[in-house]
């Protein structure tokens, strides 16, 4: 019995897993987190507490990130390594690439009729939807997965983000054909923030870019975010960032292995790009 209480914790470092013990673990981690983070958080009565919304949002989202942090630290403590900050060049060019996806849809915000509180509140909302989304998908479930690769640990990692958004239909009340956009976007989203998570090799740089991301969207009115998210699909936009997403996700992977360009050169190579 302790020996198999060592094992689930992630801290029989002598002794390699056998392959089906690993994969009945991932299995387990991977349903119980999906049922945890869809259902079973959002039964505690937060909305009870006597605080705006905005407030018990980010204390929901908070508290979730707690949980998601107990689960890392119990299942697979190797992976709070990813939550130490570390100065470094990668640091650097993963917080401008972060600047680069995010400056424009910031800037272009609504800040009209908006306090200095607003937009300090709509900021930390954002924050703690990065805290917690992240916390889980770049934390728990990609380290349940990592074993078997890290590419598939992103790809798969990044599939269960975006189809996490389905449940928008059922309680966030939006449309099928807007959820489906925002399904494959996550998708992608999830991807690059793994690649940034890797590259700069903390996780705090996807929470951030998470944040940012989702900032604008705070802004909004009621009343335009209702009838964007009741709306039709927008397929072109979501492929003109989606792509981009994918692709720098891709690069940052590679490069966090210690791969080098003449990787990318050996592969245009194979596909006769070039010589």
């Amino acid at each position: 019995m302790k020996l198999w209480f060592e094992a689930l914790q992630g801290r029989l470092v002598k002794t390699p897993y056998p392959a089906h013990y690993r994969l009945s673990k991932t299995i387990g981690v991977f349903l119980g987190g999906t049922f945890l983070s869809a259902w079973g958080i959002g039964f505690i009565p937060f909305d009870h507490l006597p605080l705006p919304g905005y407030w018990i949002g980010i204390i929901y989202r908070s508290c979730s990130g707690l949980v998601w942090l107990a689960a890392i630290w119990y299942f697979y403590p190797q992976a709070l390594v990813r939550f130490k900050v570390k100065l470094s060049k990668k640091l650097l060019i993963g917080l401008l690439l972060v600047l680069f996806f995010t400056a424009g849809s910031i800037y272009h915000a609504d800040y009209a009729h908006k306090s200095l509180f607003d937009v300090l509140v709509g900021f930390l909302f954002a924050l703690g939807i990065g805290i917690d989304e992240d916390f889980f998908s770049r934390g728990l479930i990609f380290a349940s997965l990592e074993s078997f690769g890290i590419q598939v640990a992103a790809v798969i990692s990044a599939l269960h983000f975006g189809l996490l958004h389905f449940g928008n239909v059922i309680w966030g009340g939006q449309s099928f054909s807007f959820t489906s956009t925002q399904v494959v976007g996550a998708m992608a989203f999830g991807y690059l923030c793994v690649g940034l998570m890797l590259y700069t090799k903390t996780i705090w740089v996807p929470v951030l870019f998470h944040g940012l991301s989702d900032f604008p969207m705070q802004l909004e009115s009621a009343a335009s975010y209702k009838k964007v998210v009741t709306g039709q699909a927008y397929w072109f936009y979501t492929f003109s960032f989606a792509i981009p997403y994918v692709i720098t996700g891709w690069v940052l992977i590679v490069l966090s292995r210690g791969g080098r360009f003449r990787r990318f050169a050996s592969l245009g190579k194979r596909f006769g790009l070039n010589e």
